[in-house]
């Protein structure tokens, strides 16, 4: 039990450094835009690098965790993140030349950041009890919110006292000293790695594959590409559809967004306890599909003569689900892989999550083509309902446990 807190709050830490390491950027993105002359909004290609780059790394970093141990390569992350926000200070004028380094800082910080999940599940499959999996890693995931909480308010003050160099170099800083604390930890935690074990291209090819040719895993990976996919267009868009749309001023409609997503820090513990006494994890995801793709699908029908609270209500349902659902299904990732290879394949499974935060942006647009907002909205909670009924026609035959096994 010692062992099992210990590793909790270890990879509680790295997840929300990796969290605000990965938000940071985009918090300082316009100071760094207004004094270098270029558009803010051009954060859609620090984004864009940033994912396709996560898809690498998650799907070839399996090899590197056996190889290197988990612990460590969760350190190598944190250097990698600190190297991309060191990086941030060198950015300077021209344009090009700054979008250039922007790409660089974006793909570093990806390296590090995306190392994250995987290794942290590495660790806690081998501590965590099978029953009490859900709720563990819904516990360490609790990292996500709180790094883009710290990003949120610390990256600003930073920014405003150190400029956007400064607070780069100072949030580099963070990331390196979380690398060095959790140095105790590695004997332990780094017992099984296998320090001959090859590291080659074809891995990537390996763990893409043993994803798809296990059916269980490969409905994992279809409700990451769904949820995930679902999760970046609400995060990302829902504050410009309440200022063009609904006629908020910027600061309301972010306020109505940021009060939403409160649910998502608790409803992450929630739904791995629910998960971890009532159901199994999968049926849960189910559950949290069909919840998730109907209130995505209600923000479509807005408009002007909604109460404040009638708005409100389709955005708590997709934060309690699209924003809460990681521990319960990076559990069922540990479960389903094969012994020692957890990192590998939740690597292999969230490659397909992070393709969605490439496809659903397409898929946004498209639906707003061709139906305005309601067909935008419905087009992306389309994915989440499919895989619901996918998985619901498949039944539980891939819950090899209840909630009362230990």
């Amino acid at each position: 039990m010692a062992l099992l807190i210990v590793a909790i709050i270890a990879m509680l830490a790295q997840q929300t450094f990796a969290t605000a390491a990965k938000a940071g950027v985009p918090v300082l993105f316009k100071p760094v835009a207004d004094e270098i002359g270029f558009s803010a909004e051009l954060v859609l290609l620090y984004t864009w690098v940033f994912a396709c780059v996560g898809i690498l790394v998650m799907l070839g970093c399996g090899a590197f965790i056996t190889r290197f141990g988990a612990l460590r390569m969760t350190q190598v992350g944190c250097v990698l993140m600190a190297l991309g926000l060191a990086g941030l200070a060198t950015v300077t004028a021209p344009a090009w030349m700054a979008l250039t380094g922007l790409c660089a800082v974006a793909g570093a910080i990806s390296m590090g950041a995306t190392l994250s999940t995987p290794a942290s599940s590495q660790i806690l499959a081998r501590y965590a009890p099978l029953r009490w999996a859900p709720l563990v890693f819904s516990i360490k995931q609790t990292g996500v919110p709180a790094g883009i909480v710290v990003a949120s308010f610390a990256a600003p003050y930073l920014s405003a006292e150190y400029g956007w160099r400064g607070a780069g170099l100072i949030l580099a800083g963070g990331c390196i000293a979380i690398a060095i604390a959790l140095q105790p930890c590695r004997r332990e935690f780094d017992q099984d790695r296998k320090p001959k074990h090859p590291l080659t291209i074809a891995s990537l090819r390996t763990t893409f594959l043993a994803v798809l040719n296990t059916p269980s895993l490969r409905d994992l990976a279809m409700a990451a590409f769904a949820f995930i996919g679902l999760q970046a267009i609400y995060t990302n868009f829902t504050v410009v559809y309440l200022a063009e749309e609904l006629h908020y001023d910027l600061a309301q409609a972010g306020a109505t967004l940021g009060f939403a997503t409160l649910v998502a820090a608790p409803g992450r513990i929630f739904w791995g306890w629910v998960s971890s006494v009532w159901v199994t994890p999968r049926t849960l995801l189910i559950y949290l599909a069909i919840a998730m793709s109907i209130g995505c699908a209600a923000m479509g029908l807005y408009s002007e003569s909604w109460s404040y609270w009638a708005i409100m209500t389709p955005l708590v349902v997709v934060s309690a689900t699209a924003l809460s659902w990681h521990g319960v299904l990076l559990s069922e990732i540990a479960r389903l892989a094969p012994p020692g290879e957890v990192g590998r394949m939740t690597g292999g499974v969230l490659a397909f999550g992070t393709a969605g935060q490439i496809a659903f942006p397409i898929i946004f647009g498209l639906g707003y083509w061709l139906g305005d907002y309601i067909g935008a909205f419905l087009a992306v909670s389309l994915p989440a309902f499919a895989t619901a009924l996918i998985m619901l026609r498949k039944g539980p035959a891939n819950d090899s446990h209840c909630a009362g096994d230990t």
